[in-house]
């Protein structure tokens, strides 16, 4: 038997990341079942600090850390933050500018620290004119727009309608962006036969507080960061090679980690070669009719910690192995 693990960290109090829980998925994994094969890919999360897991050569630039791999030049926030600043972002693409290389920046749906239109450096059609020869790739973790009632703003307003200054603020932000977004949609306009005509309507633009549209706008393409990290990371490689079973470390299951999270990826890989996919969460919120839908045929609970994921990834193992 041969199994495939997508592995991103796990989360609580005690959080590890991929790289550790690659070491404990193996061991708890061939203490459970020896002599079954488990390959396990470390896999970040998408967001900011995704690059962490790959073992490229590493490097610095104005503003970020780079890390290579896959043939792309992957950016990162320095001094281990978890925000992206976006003057950070600018000076960065700036320093790679003449590269002729592709650029990912993983930004999730994370905030970020300062205001996203900094990224233009006070001028952004001289800013994408400068970029124009890198391939900037985004990795987002929504597909919200930009605007309207699906748009940065109604996030923000979700689940507080009557908290009148939370309601303000939101208005405030939407009048803002559409401001924005009149000149940034005509810089960034791109032609498309099928889906928005509009930048700020494309699904994503909203992501991270707007530093999805920011970078869309200087002609950054907007992408799954699961999917794109999975690929990246080789799992579609490996389930083909032969796999009887997929099975990912996820954050918590809730409707939009099986939207969004490793879930969609581990399930696609699955599906395509005709195998099971299970999760592994701290927690499941979500039924059976929502996994079934997902693609995904289980997904089991563990506790806190080294010894909760241990646990959780033996009791896995003794599930499916056989």
């Amino acid at each position: 038997m041969r199994v495939v693990a997508a592995v991103q960290g796990w989360p609580g109090r005690y959080r590890i990341d991929a790289t550790a829980a690659v070491t404990i998925a193996r061991q708890a994994w061939a203490a459970a079942v020896p002599g079954v094969e488990l390959v396990t890919l470390p896999m970040g999360s998408g967001g900011p600090r995704s690059a962490d897991v790959w073992r490229g050569a590493r490097g610095f630039v104005d503003g970020a850390e780079t890390i290579d791999h896959a043939g792309a030049t992957w950016l990162a926030p320095t001094g281990g933050s978890s925000r992206w600043n976006p003057i950070d972002v600018a000076a960065a693409l700036l320093g790679l500018a003449n590269a002729g290389r592709t650029v990912v920046i993983p930004v999730g749906d994370d905030a970020i620290a300062g205001d996203a239109v900094e990224l233009w450096s006070g001028s952004l059609p001289a800013t994408k004119k400068f970029l124009a020869g890198l391939d900037i790739v985004v990795l987002v973790s929504s597909r919200r727009p930009l605007l309207g009632f699906e748009g940065m703003s109604a996030a923000l307003l979700d689940g507080k309608e009557g908290d009148a200054a939370v309601a303000a603020a939101a208005q405030a932000q939407e009048e803002r962006w559409q401001d924005l977004a009149v000149h940034g949609d005509e810089v960034g306009n791109r032609s498309a036969l099928m889906g928005p005509t509009r930048l700020s309507d494309e699904p994503g633009t909203g992501a991270a507080a707007g530093l999805a549209y920011a970078l869309a706008a200087v002609g950054a393409r907007l992408v799954p960061a699961s999917t794109y990290i999975a690929d990246a990371a080789g799992l579609s490689t490996e389930v083909a090679r032969g796999a009887d079973l997929v099975w990912g470390i996820s954050a918590e299951l809730t409707p939009r980690a099986l939207d969004y999270g490793v879930a969609v990826p581990v399930a696609a890989a699955a599906a395509a070669h005709g195998v099971p996919a299970a999760l592994l969460a701290p927690g499941v919120r979500v039924g059976k009719r929502d996994l079934m839908a997902a693609g995904i045929s289980s997904a089991h609970e563990a506790g806190e910690g080294p010894e909760g994921l241990a646990d959780g990834v033996r009791r896995l193992a003794q599930t499916w192995a056989r």
